[in-house]
């Protein structure tokens, strides 16, 4: 858990929300190991011998690595998730160090692995590809929505439409398309007056996006909320019309999935794995199609049939994601990887 305890969002989520689930069955017993405070320092002793006497010490017969920073020297079968090859489609969203592991010890430690889970089949097909992991030890595995925002009620409220870019507009998410199209939207129309709500982060991390919205005109229409507390984003997910996630790249994408689960429509991109995990719930379009992701918002803004069409969807589409049944079907890879070491 020592990455996943850094993280509140992403691999975080998903390290703590599939050991609660695991904690719920009789077949199995989770002990959870983590590496002292950050420092580079220490976590090289981590991944080098820490992990590993951490392991003996629980008795442990497999390791999982919920996310894709595996430890050195692991003396029983292990399994590691990856999420996306996103260091390598967009470097700049990342740190260098992170940008290096990934590189030069990753696809090792990956063909490493008893089994890899890959939370999207598009994730799979790039491990086999990338790291070159024999395809039959690469499982896809969807991840699961928190229950708590199937429990969000939508607010009333008047005014403008509320659009939401939920996450950080690093480069990646294409946060240009929703910022252009509000901005070239005719008079008239619902989404020449919407405001947009971006969460994950503040303004000053963002100075170049920061210029643009100035430039477009929209300054009195953009609020950044900040990196908004885990048990507030169901009402805030609630609260708006419309999520919007031009992504040019995921690896799965949680933050559609919970829009839908909250009773909000998606306008989302056909990049990726997108059409993979949304289906036909969401409106999906090209995303770097200024004219039509605009359009697109318009008609759930101006239609109140299509809008019902899309939230009727989405939640029916959104409960096919639990944390159980990913939890089943991680056990089956633990008995595949724990059945092959004999």
């Amino acid at each position: 858990m020592t990455f996943p305890d850094r993280n509140r969002g992403g691999s975080g989520v998903y390290a703590r929300s599939l050991v609660a689930a695991l904690r719920e069955r009789d077949d199995i017993d989770v002990a959870e190991i983590r590496s002292s405070p950050p420092g580079l320092a220490r976590t090289i002793r981590w991944l080098t011998t820490g992990a590993s006497s951490g392991l003996r010490a629980a008795g442990a017969q497999l390791l999982h690595s919920p996310n894709f920073v595996v430890p050195w020297n692991v003396p029983i079968p292990f399994v590691t998730t990856v999420f996306d090859l996103s260091t390598r489609r967009f470097p700049a969203d990342h740190p260098f160090e992170w940008r290096a592991y990934e590189r030069w010890a990753m696809p090792s430690r990956a063909r490493a692995a008893a089994r890899v889970i890959a939370i999207s089949e598009l994730t799979r097909q790039d491990v086999i590809s990338t790291y070159r992991v024999e395809a039959r030890r690469v499982k896809t595995i969807h991840p699961g929505v928190d229950r708590r925002f199937f429990q969000a009620g939508a607010p009333v409220h008047a005014g403008e439409p509320r659009l939401l870019f939920p996450g950080a507009p690093v480069a990646r998410k294409n946060l240009e398309t929703v910022l252009n199209a509000m901005a070239a939207a005719p008079a008239g129309s619902f989404l020449s007056s919407a405001c947009l709500w971006i969460s994950g982060a503040t303004a000053d991390q963002f100075p170049d996006h920061m210029t643009r919205i100035a430039t477009l005109g929209l300054a009195g229409r953009v609020d950044w909320l900040g990196l908004v507390p885990v048990e507030e984003m169901p009402r805030v997910m609630a609260s708006a019309d419309v999520c919007v996630y031009p992504s040019l790249y995921e690896g799965f994408g949680f933050p559609p999935l919970e829009a839908m689960a909250s009773g909000t429509p998606v306008v989302a991109s056909n990049a990726s794995c997108l059409p993979e995990v949304l289906g036909d719930a969401a409106l999906l379009v090209e995303p770097t199609d200024v004219e039509s992701f605009g359009e697109a918002v318009e008609s759930v803004l101006s239609h109140a049939l299509v809008r019902a069409r899309l939230v009727n969807a989405g939640r029916d589409h959104v409960r096919e994601f639990t944390w159980e049944k990913c939890a089943e079907r991680t056990m089956d890879v633990y008995r595949e990887a724990l059945a092959e070491a004999g």
